[in-house]
């Protein structure tokens, strides 16, 4: 067997029904559609972690005036002007 963890776990019965609704409509048991939502949320929760630390970085040292007329060259060098954007 695979290396799991059994809980036991009490949720409001309007997200059980919501849940026993979606789940049979997908065809899962109930670990796997909570695996799911678990894993899922572990992720969005690590993405928030990570744009708060970025976020955190960006505030103690900003791009420079020099920094940003660099990436402005860079950007007019690889747009053609002639070239329709449309």
């Amino acid at each position: 067997m695979q290396n799991t963890a059994k809980i036991a776990i009490s949720l409001p019965r309007d997200d059980f029904n919501q849940m026993e609704q979606l789940r049979q409509k997908m065809g899962v048991g109930r670990s796997a559609i909570i695996g799911q939502a678990i894993h899922f949320w572990l992720q969005q929760r690590k993405k928030q972690q990570m744009i708060k630390r970025y976020e955190e970085g960006y505030r103690e040292k900003p791009e420079s005036v020099f920094d940003l007329k660099g990436f402005e060259r860079g950007q007019l060098e690889v747009l053609n002007p002639e070239e329709d954007w449309s």
